[in-house]
């Protein structure tokens, strides 16, 4: 993405204003900045009779890892590697807090009482942030029975990848100023009330105030908490479309995966002497949905269709494919109940499934090299349904892996995509109309579906099948996911030569 088309879907799109004002990351957080008190804020947690380990955060390359074999799907994630935190004291480390060996480094057990504390400052400006912990691995001996290629390869554990309540994201977070990009924050993650308290009490000692102070709850009531046989954490951190483009985006990964330029520190946190049980409830969570919706599109949505169609019919036999929610992967609350976990392809467990998206997919399609498939649908970030949308390419029904994508920034980088198709019709630019193809050489608006990653060379064949999914962030109005059922689903037609 270049700052040219960044910049256009900052402005345009999202309304964000004003554009030009964005602060500098000097000036926002002034020269002390929310890490000068870290000593302070270490030395009172001390006083108070808490143990402290910092961690670091880590680029958590998913399409890499599950090639290489350190996890044995992508399970769909986004194409753009996350940040995951890295926390000490397991199995090996001085001092060593927990009794088990993870299963995957950056999974790690809590305690009870215990928590994650992250201190520093918000992102710079980009489309969309967020902080979250899922559920990674459950202990069950079950698990031996699996076959160790597909739900197996975590025994004793099992994967059922869920969300634990809402995202601390962009639309949400609490911080001071008229911006919420590089400002202060403070995020405690815990399920003990008394942890939670005593946190925030130390914090206001170190001089961090209580309007920074953000909260995520980790419900006992759905969680086997200890180091022992306990569950597995992963605590994700998402970006998304820095308003400087792409090469301002991998600055900041490179920053905050840096310990010593790193403008967030992660500390896991548990007291000295175990406070007893005081479990916070499970949280309140965010309503998906408005009641608008974009169905007055649906007829220009309908003419659309009809021009692709027709546009090819002479060289090309057409399969529509039908856009549908991913039953393989279910919400986290569901999947944590239902118990179902990663047992192989088309049982996914909960995939990383978050609440601050909807996710819609296709089935899988087989691409010939002379063939090609049209991607095309409404830009819910230009109708105010979500703070930007995007499409996935994944390859292979094993691994799952993304390999291309495109979003709002790149609908508006590119516009009028839709034009040719529909000559004069006003609702046109609210659409969007690309390609997926094994080569796009030659062609605009297309995503190629083949890896490029070393690592999956001879693990992904190059006519491997192919699959779309949509995703839609946040709506500005609830800050979180929109509702299924008020947007327009985007579609897929597979065109082969006659």
């Amino acid at each position: 993405m270049t700052p040219h088309r960044s910049l256009a879907f900052a402005c345009v799109v999202l309304s964000f204003a004003p554009c030009a004002l964005v602060p500098d990351r000097a000036f926002a957080q002034g020269n002390r900045g929310p890490l000068a008190n870290v000593p302070r804020l270490l030395q009172v947690l001390d006083r108070d009779g808490f143990e402290t380990l910092q961690g670091r955060f880590l680029v958590l390359d998913a399409v890499k890892n599950a090639c290489g074999g350190v996890i044995p799907s992508a399970w769909y994630n986004n194409v753009q590697p996350y940040m995951v935190a890295m926390l000490p004291g397991r199995v090996g480390d001085s001092p060593a807090w927990e009794t088990t060996e993870r299963k995957l480094s950056p999974a790690y057990f809590l305690r009870q009482d215990e928590a994650l504390l992250l201190v520093g400052s918000t992102p710079p400006p980009m489309a969309y942030f967020s902080f979250q912990t899922f559920l990674f691995m459950r202990y069950d001996l079950d698990s031996y029975s699996y076959d160790p290629t597909t739900g197996g390869f975590f025994r004793p554990y099992e994967a059922p990848f869920a969300y634990l309540g809402d995202t601390v994201n962009s639309l949400t977070i609490r911080t001071t100023g008229w911006s919420r990009y590089d400002r202060p924050m403070v995020l405690i993650s815990t399920g003990n009330r008394t942890t939670r308290e005593r946190l925030r009490g130390a914090l206001r000692a170190a001089g961090y105030p209580d309007a920074i102070v953000n909260t995520e709850t980790l419900p006992s009531s759905l969680l086997r908490l200890g180091y022992d046989k306990g569950d597995q954490f992963l605590f994700l951190m998402r970006t998304a479309i820095s308003f400087g483009g792409d090469a301002a985006m991998a600055e900041y990964k490179q920053e905050v995966t840096d310990p010593t330029l790193s403008p967030l520190r992660v500390f896991r946190v548990r007291p000295r002497t175990e406070f007893r049980e005081d479990p916070l409830p499970a949280p309140v969570l965010r309503t998906r949905g408005t009641g608008r919706t974009e169905m007055d599109l649906v007829p220009t949505m309908e003419k659309l269709r009809q021009a692709i169609l027709a546009q090819h019919a002479a060289g090309f036999d057409a399969e529509e494919l039908d856009t549908l929610l991913p039953d393989v992967f279910p919400e986290g609350y569901p999947a944590i109940q239902r118990h179902v976990v990663y047992l192989g392809p088309g049982r996914e467990g909960s995939a990383g499934y978050g609440r601050d998206a909807n996710y819609l997919v296709t089935s899988w399609f087989d691409l010939p090299d002379d063939g090609f498939a049209i991607i095309y649908g409404v830009d819910h970030a230009a109708t105010g349904k979500a703070t930007y949308s995007s499409v996935s390419v994944y390859l292979d029904q094993k691994l799952n892996i993304g390999v291309a994508s495109a979003d709002s920034a790149d609908f508006a980088g590119f516009p009028h995509t839709a034009n040719p198709y529909l000559p004069g019709d006003t609702a046109a630019d609210k659409f969007y109309v690309w390609q997926v193809r094994r080569d796009c050489t030659g062609f605009s608006a297309c995503l190629e579906a083949k890896s490029l990653e070393p690592t999956c060379e001879g693990k992904v064949a190059a006519d491997a099948p192919v699959r779309v999914g949509f995703r839609a962030y946040a709506e500005p109005a609830t800050r979180v996911g929109p509702a299924d059922a008020e947007l327009v689903y985007d579609r897929v037609i597979v065109f082969r030569t006659k």
